[in-house]
């Protein structure tokens, strides 16, 4: 079952939608600078919101809004002294800091914090040497920053994010990290247009993950503001809850929000919607190294002679019916699953190994109605090109 742990806190993914609240401690964020900076008002706010429903609280030191001033990790530090041991000693819920400082991250774990919320867009290798050798939890945010408007399209802005989130993946395991430490944020707001926030909320599920826990901040930002028409980002409660929704739909975990009580609300009846069994994912059926000689590619000496091609995939299925009949109709067997893309691999040919990919991954889908998803890994490692290489590949990766 998924799950979301680090330092003093473990959260199964698979009950309720989480609730992150935002406790800023600066004096220019874009909708609440300057009100919390003393110890105080602070725990005040901190406490309040953990009494709404909130189960993170995410402290930020450093306005990452547009136009907001830079400042350095010891500021950052000073500004989190006034507030975050307080804090801690308070709350019975996990503590996050919001930084993308290694030396600001050191402090805020070393004085109670659980997670380091990072939103610098980019792998840290000394703030994955600190999650791992802390055990904190680590949010990687996708995107540079919130000053950039990306001129992407919709398909280059996802294809990014999910290649961001697969390679970053790939790095934290090279650091011994958990996969249960990792929470990835899609960072909307964060080098992305209006319209580019727009297209990561509509095609949310082909980001999510049945291993990663995935975040969501939609609150009170911008989008909200282009599509609403509401000037004050206090007053954007309701797009934001609508925002949540969507998210909640596509599979999102977490939610970063302002407005606690409101999100919490807007959660429970989503996730009385949306949140059932059938969403949970159960298990994994691989296949790795599924030799197959076909026909596919531009070249005419491919289609006339072929090559050889190897397939991994992934089939995530519920297997709790499996687990109590013991029954292999129950189940998605590895036999007819191989057997299906042999046959889909070989009845005819394609220029793309993407075509004959995404036709393969459709197949088993017809062929296995209870399969929720399928991760394939077409590899060609005799294409005709002129280079020292192991294989050229492409992966497809759909919901169904």
């Amino acid at each position: 079952m998924k799950e979301f742990k680090g330092k003093n806190f473990s959260f199964s993914l698979s009950q309720k939608t989480l609730i992150m609240g935002i406790l800023n401690v600066t004096e220019d964020s874009f909708s609440d600078g300057g009100k919390y900076l003393d110890s105080e008002k602070a725990v005040a706010h901190a406490l309040a919101m953990q009494n709404d429903g909130a189960d993170i609280i995410d402290i930020g030191a450093q306005s990452t809004a547009p136009d907001s001033k830079t400042i350095t990790a010891q500021e950052e530090i000073e500004r989190l002294e006034k507030v975050l041991p307080s804090v801690v000693k308070k709350l019975s819920v996990p503590v996050s800091v919001d930084t993308y400082n290694t030396e600001t991250a050191r402090y805020a774990i070393e004085n109670g914090a659980s997670v380091i919320n990072d939103v610098s867009g980019v792998f840290n290798p000394d703030m994955a040497r600190l999650v791992s050798e802390s055990g904190c939890g680590w949010i990687i945010t996708h995107g540079v920053s919130s000053r950039v408007e990306s001129p992407l399209t919709d398909m280059e802005l996802i294809n990014s994010i999910a290649s961001f989130f697969v390679s970053t993946s790939a790095l934290c395991q090279s650091f011994s990290i958990d996969k249960s430490q990792i929470c990835f944020d899609v960072g909307i707001g964060f080098g992305k247009s209006r319209d580019g926030d727009f297209t990561v909320l509509r095609e949310l599920k082909r980001l999510v993950s049945p291993e990663y826990a995935m975040l969501v901040g939609t609150s009170r930002k911008r989008f909200i503001a282009h599509a609403s028409g509401e000037a004050s980002p206090e007053k954007r409660v309701y797009g934001t809850v609508a925002a949540n929704t969507a998210a909640i739909a596509a599979g999102a975990d977490i939610l970063r929000v302002h407005d606690v009580a409101e999100a919490v609300q807007g959660a429970r009846v989503a996730d009385a919607i949306y949140r059932t069994d059938n969403n949970v994912f159960e298990g994994i059926i691989r296949i790795r190294d599924l030799k197959i000689f076909a026909y596919h590619g531009v070249n005419p000496e491919e289609k006339q002679f072929g090559q050889n091609f190897i397939i991994d995939i992934d089939v995530y299925a519920d297997f709790r019916k499996a687990s109590d009949s013991d029954s292999i109709d129950s189940t998605i067997s590895y036999a007819k699953v191989a057997k299906t893309i042999r046959s889909v691999m070989t009845e005819r040919s394609y220029d793309l190994i993407e075509t004959a990919a995404s036709v393969v991954t459709d197949a088993v889908f017809m062929q296995y109605p209870a399969a929720n998803r399928i991760r394939l890994t077409l590899k060609k490692p005799d294409a005709p090109i002129k280079a020292d290489f192991s294989y050229v590949a492409v992966e497809i990766d759909k919901c169904r």
